[in-house]
């Protein structure tokens, strides 16, 4: 699956969802845990999306996203997984935000 068929399902999944402000759905995805983060799933009705990234993330490295689209709903059930087996996961408000920063525990964002 490539970034570009990626970011198409993520936009028809925020079109689905609502609406928000114009702009604020782009962001980076920093890895600043001390593993390669290997997947990043959103969810909806409870179930998780395929894996958007389709490249492995290393520690350091930072993955620039653009979901497309400004509209959607803003807080969005997000995984990440790691490739020790374990993931972080969080409701993320996307329109609040610029930068994805994922550590060995948990996720933030500003």
């Amino acid at each position: 699956m490539t970034a570009k068929t990626i970011l198409a399902a993520v936009a028809a999944l925020l079109v689905a969802t609502g609406t928000v402000a114009a702009n604020e759905w782009k962001f980076d995805l920093e890895n600043r845990s001390t593993a390669n983060v290997t997947s990043f799933r959103t969810q909806e009705n409870g179930a998780w999306s395929d894996n958007w990234l389709d490249e492995i993330i290393v520690p350091g490295d930072t993955f620039e996203m653009d979901f497309g689209t400004d509209e959607g709903n803003c807080t969005v059930r997000t995984r990440i997984d790691f490739t020790d087996g374990t993931y972080v996961d969080a409701d993320i408000d996307y329109c609040n935000m610029s930068t994805i920063t994922v550590r060995n525990k948990d996720v933030i964002w500003k």
